[in-house]
């Protein structure tokens, strides 16, 4: 139910007793470099940055009558608290959806999408790598895809006609192939060895090639409450959590276009 938020993680939320908490960066590093004997080592105060993160409040309610409560199998009832749950799952990974969206960086790239030929998406994805590598030494981790891109992926072939994404069958690997389709499933991929997350809410057309320690999810949630109403011999009951996102780098976070 919660591809982003699956993917990337939850930490438990900070307890402070405020309705923010501060996320420390480092905004300048520390410094060495070769030492002439005798002269001063190289020296740089480090500097750290105070960012503030926001505690969101996700929450959604229901009403039942007593009667719905007291003539109807109690499943039933579990079945409506269930479902406001769920929907709580829903909303919050579309907080973080957006916020990863949001925390982007325009990699340059773009996808052009062709027929027989994967090389525009060979390119703009080693584009998106290459500028995650050049600001960290780092590489990315996951592609994160709406399903209308993850249907171009699916469907990209080469020159002969065989998916770029090769299908795995009783064990054998696709050749040719810059990645493989699993055989548990169809978004089961491995693009060029990153974890693809396919996501509904994600807007039609949006493709991020990410490494994961630059999106950070956080997240408190606090169940069911109740409460009983004399007047209209009701129950109403809301289930609810605390949500924050925080970018701690938008470099790791790069957008491809699609063309």
């Amino acid at each position: 139910m919660r591809p982003v938020v699956t993917a990337f993680g939850a930490r438990a939320m900070p307890n402070t007793p405020s309705k923010t908490f501060v996320r420390p960066t480092i905004t300048t590093h520390t410094s060495t470099a070769t030492q002439t004997e005798g002269s001063a080592v190289s020296a740089t105060t480090m500097v750290i940055a105070s960012n503030t993160v926001t505690k969101t409040t996700i929450a959604g309610q229901v009403t039942m009558t007593r009667q719905d409560m007291d003539f109807t199998d109690p499943a039933a009832m579990n079945l409506v608290l269930n479902d406001l749950a769920g929907e709580y799952l829903i909303k919050s990974d579309d907080v973080a959806a957006d916020a990863l969206v949001a925390g982007k960086t325009a990699s340059g790239s773009t996808w052009t999408v062709t027929a027989d030929n994967p090389s525009s998406l060979i390119s703009s994805l080693y584009d998106a790598a290459r500028e995650i590598a050049e600001d960290s030494n780092y590489f990315p981790t996951h592609l994160c895809v709406s399903p209308d891109v993850w249907e171009k992926l699916g469907s990209q072939l080469d020159g002969s006609k065989r998916p770029v994404l090769g299908y795995v069958t009783d064990g054998i690997m696709g050749q040719n192939s810059i990645g493989k389709v699993g055989g548990m499933g169809y978004n089961n991929m491995n693009v060029m060895g990153l974890q693809l997350v396919v996501d509904n809410n994600f807007a039609s057309g949006t493709m991020l090639v990410v490494y994961a320690p630059g999106f950070e999810i956080y997240e408190a949630q606090q169940g069911v409450l109740s409460v009983d109403v004399p007047s209209t011999l009701s129950r109403t009951f809301s289930y609810y959590g605390y949500f924050s996102t925080f970018v701690a780098k938008s470099s790791f976070i790069q957008g491809i276009v699609i063309a």
